[in-house]
């Protein structure tokens, strides 16, 4: 999958802007508050529907206008697409793909970032490494997004049973099956994405130049048996886990099991990384996890996403920089890359590009 050309229109502080990009590096350079990290935004909303900025729409419009406009076509399984955004103030976000009403399809446009904010997916609390899951699954999987949207339903129903004086038993005996399996579904989608994820962050943390040896564990809520893990075990064992604290549950009037509790741990060398790693082996940590994340999307839709790194060379040494850019340029997806200092990019086999005051010049 790759960008063959994007237009964004009044987004943030870029006015008109119109790339034809490389199909491999693209680098955007200029100095702070330019407009580089509002273009892989532009893109990423693109993508995914959502800012990863976490801001209303309205806020992504350009000082003194009503609307914004993001337009890209891209190639996805040697087929030509068109996906298209546009805001206006007041109305609903309008997606086209290939001039009709935006759907979750397979063919959509896909992006994976990495912005400074991700060392947090290591030292944060444990709903951004659940959500780094989820994010992942939802786009390798529609029948994911599903078990998904199910279990946050069946979740609010049960805490407002628990939540009353007296729950009814009843009531709560009925939801818990429903809710055990989904639960199940969830949890067994997370546990096979973690088993290639953790052979794969290994391979590139390695590869950005960490020694140390690096594993990715899932911390459940519940016991796992050491038996054979399929659907049924792991809707056995959330049903009898939430026998187990049916009085601790009552008493805190809130659901304690199930995978909205779960965590990832990171581990080098068999420490916890979130409390024995550098601030420099977290970054490696995290750099390594979304290559991962990229490469687990070819392994699964065939096709590699468009990848967007923002200031991802900053704070590295000279050789982990040279690592990854050789990694990158060698690669066969397309990255979209910023940075302050053009210096890191001589010689380098891409399209560098420079952004001012939100206006693109090459």
């Amino acid at each position: 999958m790759h960008i063959s050309e994007i237009q964004i229109n009044d987004f943030r502080n870029l006015e008109r802007i119109r790339y034809v990009p490389a199909k491999g590096v693209n680098i955007l350079l200029g100095n702070n508050a330019q407009g580089k990290t509002n273009f892989l935004e532009a893109v990423y909303l693109l993508a995914s529907g959502v800012s990863f900025r976490s801001v209303p729409d309205k806020d992504l419009i350009r000082l003194g206008k009503n609307q914004f406009f993001i337009q890209a076509t891209y190639h996805y399984l040697n087929k030509k697409h068109s996906i298209s955004l546009q805001y206006t103030l007041g109305k609903r976000k309008r997606f086209t793909i290939n001039n009709k009403r935006y759907a979750l399809t397979q063919d959509r446009l896909a992006a994976v970032l990495f912005t400074p904010d991700d060392l947090y997916l290591i030292k944060g609390p444990p709903q951004k490494r659940r959500a780094f899951l989820d994010n992942l699954l939802k786009n390798l999987s529609p029948e994911y997004r599903t078990f998904l949207e199910n279990y946050e339903k069946l979740l609010n129903r049960r805490n407002a049973i628990l939540k009353d004086d007296l729950p009814d038993p009843g009531m709560l005996k009925a939801l818990d099956h429903v809710f055990s399996l989904t639960a199940a579904q969830i949890t067994l989608a997370r546990l096979n994405l973690m088993k290639i994820l953790d052979e794969l962050t290994l391979r590139f943390y390695n590869l950005v130049g960490g020694n140390e040896t690096l594993q990715m564990k899932y911390a459940l809520t519940f016991n796992l048996s050491g038996g054979k893990v399929n659907l049924e075990s792991i809707r056995e064992m959330v049903a009898q886990g939430i026998q187990d604290i049916s009085l601790r549950e009552r008493q805190r009037k809130i659901t304690l099991i199930g995978p909205h509790r779960d965590d990832i741990n990171f581990y080098l060398d068999q420490k916890n990384a979130r409390i024995f790693a550098s601030q420099g082996q977290q970054r490696n940590i995290v750099v390594a996890l979304k290559l991962a994340e990229v490469e687990v999307f070819r392994r699964i839709r065939g096709t590699y996403p468009v990848l967007l790194l923002d200031e991802i060379l900053a704070e590295l040494d000279i050789g982990r920089r040279a690592t990854i850019l050789d990694f990158l340029t060698n690669s066969s997806f397309q990255t979209f890359m910023t940075s302050v200092d053009g210096s890191l990019f001589n010689n380098i086999n891409g399209k560098i590009v420079w952004l001012e005051q939100g206006r693109l010049s090459e």
